[in-house]
């Protein structure tokens, strides 16, 4: 990857933490470069795009997506599987909600929990996510959780304060176990809009500081709003990412290409 540019962060301090901690090389070993992608397709169309992904062979790890009733249509062939829920009960069968043991004995292995749109539009809070976590964890599924300020929040400076609640009070009640946390500024997906890269930087090394002041370890941490086949080898230099979050452009098969061969540079 591209060597990765300083930003001086002056906005916040922490006690008892060491500052200078570099999360420099966390892209340099190749199991750590990620695209997640979130496939929301048709049957039809979805035959065609594993039809055309192929067998891909990758030193990046590709983790796609789709809406759970098509798990069985993809033949994982240099690729995981993942899914963009799971059921936040575990005490008793929901009519119509997908069991996290159910996605595991599908062959999926990781699950998008938190995302913006169930918050905003399906009013999850935290303790479904808390419920979520514990559910895939316990079924041994690799947890993507999100997290992200509105535009509000970002305008009215409050984007460190969310970041911080929204880690610590989902972490705090979760085993720290096969997670790693997504950040996607909420006015940034499915816009076109991306912040500056400083600004990404910045706040993804208020995560990884916050993350390791709280808890005393490193997650993988994916950025995820807009992110494209134009934008990823520059969003690759942010200090501390591990991957991305894909929402768009992962519905098209040869942007997912395009970006594969931009993080393997």
């Amino acid at each position: 990857m591209k060597e990765i540019k300083d930003v001086i962060q002056n906005n916040y301090r922490f006690n008892n933490i060491d500052l200078e901690r570099n999360f420099d090389n966390e892209m340099e070993d190749d199991t750590f470069k990620k695209i997640v992608s979130k496939i929301k397709l048709p049957k039809d169309e979805i035959i065609k795009y594993n039809n055309s992904l192929g067998n891909i062979e990758t030193k990046v790890k590709l983790v796609l997506c789709p809406p759970s009733i098509y798990l069985s249509l993809f033949d994982k062939c240099g690729y995981e599987l993942g899914v963009q829920d799971i059921s936040s009960f575990s005490d008793r069968t929901i009519t119509g909600e997908i069991e996290a043991s159910q996605v595991k004995s599908l062959g999926a292995t990781y699950v998008i929990i938190g995302h913006s749109e169930r918050r905003i539009y399906k009013h999850e809070i935290n303790i479904d996510f808390i419920n979520k976590i514990n559910n895939a964890i316990e079924n041994n599924l690799n947890v993507i959780y999100c997290i992200g300020e509105t535009l509000s929040e970002k305008e009215n400076g409050s984007t460190f304060e969310i970041l911080e609640k929204e880690i610590s009070e989902v972490l705090n009640n979760v085993e720290l176990k096969n997670i790693m946390i997504a950040y996607e500024p909420v006015w940034a997906i499915g816009t076109g809009k991306v912040p500056e890269v400083s600004e990404i930087n910045e706040n993804i090394s208020f995560i990884n500081d916050i993350i390791y002041e709280k808890y005393e370890t490193k997650l993988d941490i994916l950025y995820g709003g807009s992110v494209n086949d134009e934008n990823i080898e520059e969003l690759s230099s942010i200090k501390g990412l591990t991957g991305f979050l894909v929402g768009g452009s992962s519905l098209d098969v040869n942007k997912v290409k395009n970006m594969i061969l931009e993080m393997e540079k």
